[in-house]
């Protein structure tokens, strides 16, 4: 059985604490069913899943989109349709709603300090 398991970097990683060694795929799967009630098996997820990550991912877009065009605008306005236009979207929120994403900004902020 598993001791405590942590959270390494990598996707379904998992490390017994009490001997270090690595576990297979189907060990892990083992392991997560198998685990007491009061432990958790801590598994890294991608911003799509957790929405806190996702707000994080689309302010950090329309705060580095604006900035990008605020020093060269012409690379961001001639580029205004297909995919390469989601940066120019991004980018005019960002300048007409500067004081809301803001805003936004430091509550993430907090919420991520403080949470």
């Amino acid at each position: 059985m598993v001791g405590r398991a942590r959270r390494i970097f990598g996707p379904l990683e998992l490390r017994s604490s009490s001997r270090g060694q690595r576990i297979s795929n189907l060990e892990l799967c083992i392991a997560v069913t198998t685990l007491p009630t009061t432990q958790t098996a801590l598994i890294t997820q991608s911003a799509l899943f957790n929405f806190q990550s996702l707000l994080l991912v689309i302010l950090l877009l329309i705060c580095t989109s604006t900035y990008v065009h605020h020093f060269t605008p012409g690379i961001l306005d001639r580029n205004k349709n297909g995919v390469t236009g989601v940066f120019w979207k991004c980018a005019r929120i960002g300048e007409r709603l500067s004081p809301y994403i803001s805003i936004c900004c430091v509550v993430m902020a907090v919420s991520l300090f403080f949470g």
